[in-house]
């Protein structure tokens, strides 16, 4: 059994291939194909013909990640596996860039960090997990940005809470444990604590999970607020910002 190399530099839209022995030698001259079902169709071609000419070997491949452009070739690569003696992997750039500098490699093109990839692999094959099909990548994307979201609204409420203490200081007392929905809505109607100190208890009281106790106390606070800002822009600002949050939610 001979174990051959195949680097893999992606860009938007197509991506270098090569293919080393295990001597670091190229045993196919470097060659770009197209993120596209030709250019899919060409590498699982291209990947069978050498096969073919070298019975019993066995292929590892590997792609770096580069925020997502390598998906489309990662995945036609584990289905490949299925027709062919082929390992993949999902390399980190950072442990493939730092083996490039140490081999003194100035010059980088597509070309070359192709073949950084396959050297990478035959120099640190204890450091690569070759990959089967991945089921659960969907989910993973889902899960991903799920956080992404989470982060942005934390974030979000982070840029508020200056607002919201020039404007409106009392309310913190009742964000010890993040944003209440209720406060969020009292906000967007009531932003500043000059605006809430003119509010009728009725209309307050109508907001979901504010009884009428609780309005009084809120628009009694408001009158005797220590707030700083009590202008119309820093008003608009934060039912701006706190619509965000509520749509984010």
């Amino acid at each position: 059994m001979k174990n051959y190399y195949l680097g893999i530099d992606v860009s938007k839209g197509y991506a270098d291939f090569v293919i080393l022995n295990d001597k670091k030698r190229p045993v196919e001259d470097n060659f770009q194909l197209d993120d596209t079902f030709e250019g899919h169709s060409r590498l699982y071609e291209i990947l069978c013909t050498f096969c073919e000419n070298h019975p019993e070997c066995t292929i590892y491949a590997a792609v770096k990640s580069t925020g997502g452009y390598e998906d489309n070739w990662f995945d036609a690569l584990i289905k490949f596996q299925g027709t062919l003696n082929l390992k993949t992997a999902r390399l980190n750039p950072l442990g493939v860039n730092a083996n490039s500098k140490a081999d003194l490699k100035r010059n980088v093109t597509d070309k070359i960090s192709a073949q950084s990839v396959a050297e990478y692999m035959i120099a640190h094959p204890e450091k690569i997990s070759y990959q089967q099909q991945d089921h659960l990548v969907s989910l993973r994307k889902q899960w991903g940005f799920i956080k992404m979201l989470t982060k942005q609204s934390t974030q979000l409420f982070n840029q508020l809470e200056p607002l919201i203490y020039t404007a409106n200081p009392e309310l913190l007392a009742y964000c010890k444990d993040g944003v209440p929905e209720w406060l969020l809505k009292l906000l967007i109607n009531y932003p500043t604590a000059s605006s809430l100190s003119k509010a009728k208890i009725v209309k307050v009281a109508r907001i979901p999970y504010i009884s009428t106790d609780r309005a009084k106390e809120l628009i009694g606070n408001a009158k005797k607020s220590v707030a700083s800002a009590t202008d119309k822009v820093t008003g608009k600002l934060i039912v701006h910002r706190f619509s965000q949050n509520v749509k984010s939610t």
